[in-house]
């Protein structure tokens, strides 16, 4: 209770200096802090609808700033279609494929296969990267709850402890949602930097594989979380292995899971060749855009659907109709983000802050990481998290002399950090593990946290070394 009390009067401290620092620096910067502080106290403490915080919020901002009514209005629209523009594509389409890739079975194939290809002595690296693989294609709330069972069940019939097998799994598919698109955030940002997707991966999975070894495998078996580790005594085999009724092979399930990053990266890295006809460029940019890839993959993840189950083309809608649905909250949600976001850019908060991170010569990577995290304890969305801070740190871009990609990273895992009660992602990993508050605390908490560390400190050596 005693550490409970000093935390909140550190915390208060802290939070009335950074108010008389703000309101002597710029009384814009003020307004934008005492914003962000009243969206956080409407969503988390009111319980207040999260669209209607971020759209009141962007409003009364607005005015305050000196934005007109018309302008501000004008400013709320054009952020939010904007942003809406490219992702209500994107996530139409994932959910649609997500919905076509879960009646094939291609996540309990690509599991299992995984499982069995690596053997019950390293499992855990088996389930961590099928948790990876499978993440690429499908938004983290589908991929965990499709992977989950299948981990239970084999954590029963081995008779292990459960996180010891979930955890692994569950970041390694918490770290590819957060550091690639076509998932919401790496998506929006990396479109808002005009990124180059070749380099997005790249650095991407140098960041991503190292991190979620450590956040996941390394963490999990280290006396931190205290798991009990899996017996000398090996099986040779798993019943639970068997697919009934499997309807493709698994190459082509693996394939099929990575078809919209293959369709981003190849072509990308063929555009950097030389003298290239403009027909064939063009073509491969067409085929590039993750709007185009995911089309693509959709249309033959629906192909092989029909063929192997006899379906016919009337009995693939409601399927994908259905999908459509549970996606229309998150729309919202982030459309209203994107108004907040141009209100910023509108009345010239973004000059106020490249002066002063110039005044106190902040990196732009610390402060994207700083900041996203802090939204990411305090709002709980990850998304949410990551368009605000690229909201803040959009003008620093310029005025880096490294690829912007490391800020769009920075970003990315600052949204990943110390995911607690209000993040549904925490409720998620309590509810289907069926563990009490302290061991969520002590296993997905701390495991979002130390992986979002570990992708901090590889950005920072990465653009050490550039």
């Amino acid at each position: 209770m005693k550490l409970d009390k000093l935390s909140i009067i550190l915390g208060f401290i802290v939070y009335c200096s950074l108010t008389v620092f703000l309101g002597f620096y710029s009384y814009k910067l003020l307004l934008v802090f005492i914003g962000i502080s009243a969206l956080i106290f409407l969503i988390t403490k009111l319980h207040f609808e999260p669209f209607l915080s971020i759209l009141i919020v962007a409003i009364i901002l607005g005015l305050f700033l000196g934005l007109s009514p018309n302008t501000l209005i004008d400013s709320i629209e054009k952020g939010t279609g904007s942003l809406l523009g490219h992702l209500s594509l994107i996530l139409g389409l994932g959910a649609m494929f997500g919905k076509i890739l879960e009646e094939l079975g291609a996540v309990e194939i690509t599991a299992k296969k995984m499982i069995s290809t690596f053997g019950i002595k390293r499992i855990q690296l088996g389930l961590l990267i099928a948790g990876m693989c499978i993440s690429f294609s499908l938004f983290f709330d589908v991929a965990f709850i499709l992977v989950i069972p299948i981990i239970l069940a084999v954590a029963k019939e081995l008779k292990i402890d459960k996180i010891y097998l979930a955890l692994p799994a569950s970041i390694g598919v918490l770290t590819i949602h957060a550091l690639f698109p076509p998932h919401p955030s790496p998506s929006i940002i990396t479109k808002t930097f005009h990124l180059n997707m070749a380099e997005v991966f790249f650095y991407g999975l140098i960041v991503a594989i190292p991190t979620a070894l450590i956040g996941g495998l390394l963490l999990t078996n280290s006396r931190l979380v205290k798991t009990i580790p899996i017996s000398e005594k090996e099986t040779k085999t798993i019943s639970i292995l068997k697919i009934e009724n499997q309807i493709m092979s698994s190459s082509f399930a693996i394939l099929l899971m990575l078809l919209p990053v293959i369709l981003i990266t190849i072509p990308t890295i063929f555009l950097g060749i030389p003298n290239l006809p403009a027909n064939i460029k063009g073509i491969l940019s067409i085929i590039s855009n993750p709007v185009t890839a995911l089309i693509i993959s959709l249309l033959i993840a629906i192909i092989k659907l029909m063929k192997a189950k006899g379906l016919r083309v009337s009995s693939i809608v409601p399927l994908l109709s259905q999908s459509i649905k549970t996606i229309a909250v998150v729309l919202l949600i982030n459309g209203a983000a994107g108004g907040l976001k141009q209100v910023l850019v509108d009345s010239k908060v973004t000059d106020e802050i490249v002066s002063l991170t110039n005044g106190l010569n902040l990196s732009p990577i610390v402060i994207s990481f700083i900041v996203a995290a802090i939204l990411r304890i305090s709002l709980g969305s990850a998304t949410i998290a990551a368009i605000t801070t690229l909201a803040i740190v959009e003008p620093l871009v310029p005025t880096v002399n490294y690829s912007p990609v490391f800020i769009m990273l920075s970003i990315t895992a600052g949204s990943m950090f110390c995911s607690h009660v209000n993040d549904p992602g925490f409720w998620l990993f309590k509810q289907y593990l069926n563990l009490d508050f302290k061991t969520t605390f002590k296993t997905w908490t701390l495991g979002t946290t130390v992986s979002a560390l570990i992708a901090f400190v590889i950005i920072l050596i990465i653009t050490s070394l550039t």
